[in-house]
């Protein structure tokens, strides 16, 4: 049996794979932000422009932890190098060879170093080699911010090149996830419907290494993705609402925080700014008369729970990021009435 401590460790991560599916709906109780929000006993759902279910834990589990050999996978090595209870009784020739147990800690010192990284079972995906952005991004934003558009961005400069981060936007019109990737001095893969992939559109999506997700089920192979992603020290862009709205961010899916847990990583708030209005539904060509901004927040970090696998757990920090996003959207938005006040 594993010990108590190895499953409900604040370090402990986890991989998608180890909770168990769930093909229910979200739970009453609804998304982060909606009255009776913060508990969530059902499927919790991918928060990326309409993403898909995550797989859940099961009770049993929750309240029993998982195998021994999948915690030691999902942890730490500072974790994984502590004995637990069955791993407590060793061979003798295993306890007698000074060269296995030199072996053994160089790899729990050589993993201790990627402890950040997300743990989980199956292949990893295939790294995407970012030079069409590098190449490309240059002059296709100044083309969109000019000439196709009127689009403007801030706070580059509270953006980090060199780590694992999320991108989390408000979402009310099409163009809101062109434009973070676009708007972004680093390469970002956003979670796409998959819906969106067909013809050029879909071909063009893959070409620049977005991650289609299938919101009608739980997708792992997404989810997957975008953990190698952070693993790798790369940006995934998300819209936690789930799907276009009134981009205020009443109510976020909980996917969000599935991806900042066992991701291990920072959370950056993106507000998108009169994108409806530019590109409102149904149309087919944005308004350039309408100016756009694309403000990037302060990176933020999200308290991991002590047991990482709980759906209450990430249900509580969904919620604790869609407070720090609403307040960014807020802040940005009382900015810019005060330069139009300004102005007059």
């Amino acid at each position: 049996m594993t010990s108590p401590d190895a499953v409900t460790s604040p370090d402990a991560v986890t991989s998608p794979d180890a909770v168990t599916s769930s093909d229910g709906p979200v739970s009453p109780a609804g998304p982060a932000g909606q009255s009776g929000a913060p508990a969530v006993d059902d499927a919790a759902a991918v928060g990326a422009k309409g993403a898909g279910a995550v797989d859940t834990v099961s009770a049993a589990e929750e309240a029993a932890g998982a195998p021994a050999a999948q915690v030691a996978l999902a942890r730490p090595a500072e974790l994984a190098a502590q004995p637990t209870a069955s791993s407590s009784v060793t061979s003798p020739a295993a306890a007698a060879s000074p060269a296995a147990t030199a072996a053994a800690s160089t790899a729990a010192s050589r993993a201790g170093a990627r402890g950040a990284a997300p743990a989980h079972r199956g292949a990893a995906s295939k790294p995407f080699n970012d030079i069409t952005h590098r190449v490309l991004k240059p002059p296709v934003r100044w083309v969109l911010n000019h000439l196709v558009m009127s689009v403007t961005h801030e706070g580059w400069e509270n953006i980090p090149r060199d780590e694992p981060l999320i991108f989390a936007g408000n979402h009310s019109s099409w163009m809101d996830g062109p434009l973070v990737v676009i708007e972004a001095p680093r390469t970002v893969r956003c979670l796409v419907k998959s819906e969106m992939y067909k013809g050029i559109v879909g071909w063009w999506l893959t070409f620049v290494g977005q991650i289609p997700v299938d919101r009608g089920r739980p997708d792992r192979a997404a989810l997957h993705t975008a953990l190698d992603e952070l693993s790798r020290g790369g940006a995934i862009g998300v819209f936690p609402e789930g799907t276009r709205g009134s981009g205020e961010m009443a109510a976020v899916q909980h996917g969000i925080a599935y991806l900042a847990v066992h991701g291990r990583c920072r959370v950056l708030p993106v507000a998108c700014i009169n994108t409806g209005d530019a590109l409102p539904k149904g149309a087919r060509w944005p308004r350039r008369s309408v100016k756009c901004r694309v403000v990037f927040g302060e990176p933020f970090a999200v308290e991991v729970p002590a047991n990482p696998r709980s759906r209450r757990a990430l249900a509580a920090v969904a919620e604790d990021i869609r407070v720090r996003l609403a307040d960014h959207l807020t802040t940005v938005r009382a900015g810019a009435s005060g330069e139009s006040a300004s102005a007059e």
